[in-house]
């Protein structure tokens, strides 16, 4: 499916309406993006269509109320951590009570041994667990362990993976090249071309021909990295191919890496390790695994997570951080995971139920409407396609209608529901049925408000 160039030009002629709506209604949002422009290098991340951001001064549950004091139906999740909502109550009395103890030392505070153990019984694959500040920092010193621990170079990546923002990370694969035997490409200036051509392994995202190239470079393959349900393109249908993985990884004498660090604890309690029943080498958290504060996991079978300490004779990498670790992080993550242990019983079933609800109720709209639209989900976590009739891949995601997506969730706006400017979206815990179902009235009236830009999108 594609948006014919001519075409093209008329998608959002009919969002001028709704756009001066919300720029009448933000007007201490504006001004604070003029006080920001003279000073930021870049702005915060831009949520829709607007020529301002809307900046959020407060949040509870499953809203969000920007500084003019528009509230919405939040369903950025904090791009992933907020699994029980904004502000839940275990995590702010946990911080509370942290905060009048002291809120940074430098040097270990008690939180960390405890929040590890949490993370450790969590998983069969954890045996051991070390701390940092981001899962950008997570997947950077997972791969140096496993350079470390292995003596080889080279680390591989799936096609439409998202593993941060150092510089192994931010490749993509090359859209010229061959599905089946894709070739990457840096992300953005200032890395390396050698980064991508001799460090770094492109994979196929569910094709087994991924287990051939593990199998033909696996005398320089240190580490094979997924995410088990991608950010891209988010399914649970992975079972055989994951299973596949991790037989030929093991086969090869290769490392496999599960890449958690939105899926940890929001798939389920022990995150797409439990789902799939499949234990990694190791595994990077970050995200939900801190409550809502900044947080990154790396862990994994002791074997491997020696090389941060040297023991045993392992060769050891130099990993560490001023703010790793610290206190009011440690205290938010163990009253987040308290929480989800205590009652996962009911709040996993619940993600999932209500999730599937979600994306069931908008994808029959669309077909019974003959929209080319669909929502993919796993769980509570989604993402609204445009165009495409089957989805394997992120190849399949017709990137012409990125215009589209933007009025679309700039309409979605208008009718107070807020997704992020990465389109991949979340629900809560907190977002209970009547908040769904008002999400799900939200979407219907967007599809209707832009049902003329919907039809230019020819199959």
């Amino acid at each position: 499916m594609s948006i014919r160039k001519q075409e093209h030009k008329e998608i959002g002629r009919r969002s001028d309406a709704v756009r001066t709506k919300l720029i009448n209604r933000t007007t201490k949002c504006e001004e604070l993006s003029r006080r920001g422009q003279a000073s930021l290098a870049q702005e915060v991340v831009q949520t829709v269509d607007l020529p301002h951001p809307i900046y959020i001064d407060s949040a509870e549950g499953p809203y969000l109320t920007d500084i003019d004091g528009n509230r919405y139906i939040d369903l950025t999740g904090g791009f992933g951590p907020n699994v029980l909502g904004n502000k839940p109550k275990p995590v702010e009395e946990a911080l509370a009570s942290q905060i009048k103890k002291g809120w940074h030392y430098g040097i270990p505070g008690h939180g960390q041994a405890y929040l590890a153990e949490l993370i450790k019984d969590s998983s069969p694959a954890v045996e051991e667990v070390m701390f940092c500040n981001s899962g950008s920092e997570a997947t950077m010193f997972a791969f140096r362990a496993a350079r470390a621990f292995t003596g080889k170079r080279v680390v591989a990546l799936f096609d439409g993976s998202y593993h941060g923002i150092h510089d192994y990370a931010l490749l993509r694969a090359d859209t010229k090249s061959e599905r089946s035997t894709p070739t990457s490409i840096t992300l953005g200036a200032g890395i390396p071309e050698e980064v991508s051509r001799d460090l770094m392994l492109m994979l196929p995202y569910r094709d087994k021909n991924a287990y051939d190239l593990i199998r033909k470079h696996k005398d320089v393959l240190a580490l094979v990295v997924i995410e088990p349900v991608q950010s891209s393109n988010p399914r649970l249908d992975n079972q055989e191919f994951l299973n596949g993985l991790s037989e030929v990884c093991a086969e090869c004498d290769v490392l496999l890496m599960l890449d958690e660090v939105i899926t940890g604890f929001r798939i389920e309690y022990g995150g797409c390790q439990e789902y799939y029943d499949i234990q990694p080498d190791i595994v990077t958290y970050g995200k939900a695994v801190g409550g809502g504060l900044p947080i990154g996991v790396v862990a994994g079978s002791k074997r491997v997570m020696n090389t941060f300490s040297g023991s045993d004779n392992t060769p050891a990498i130099f990993a560490g951080g001023t703010f790793s670790g610290n206190p009011l992080t440690m205290a938010s993550g163990i009253g987040a995971l308290e929480y989800l242990k205590e009652n996962k019983a009911e709040i996993y079933p619940y993600l999932h139920d209500e999730g599937n609800r979600m994306a069931n109720e908008i994808n029959e709209y669309c077909r019974s409407n003959n929209m080319p639209v669909q929502m993919m989900n796993a769980g509570s976590m989604m993402h609204l396609i445009f165009g495409g009739e089957s989805i394997e891949s992120s190849r399949d995601i017709d990137r012409s209608h990125y215009k589209l997506e933007n009025e679309f969730y700039l309409h979605l706006l208008g009718h107070n529901v807020i997704v992020p400017g990465i389109h991949l979206a979340f629900i809560s815990y907190a977002h209970k049925p009547e908040i769904i179902d008002q999400v799900i009235e939200a979407f219907k009236l967007t599809f209707d408000d832009l049902r003329e830009d919907l039809s230019l999108i020819h199959i």
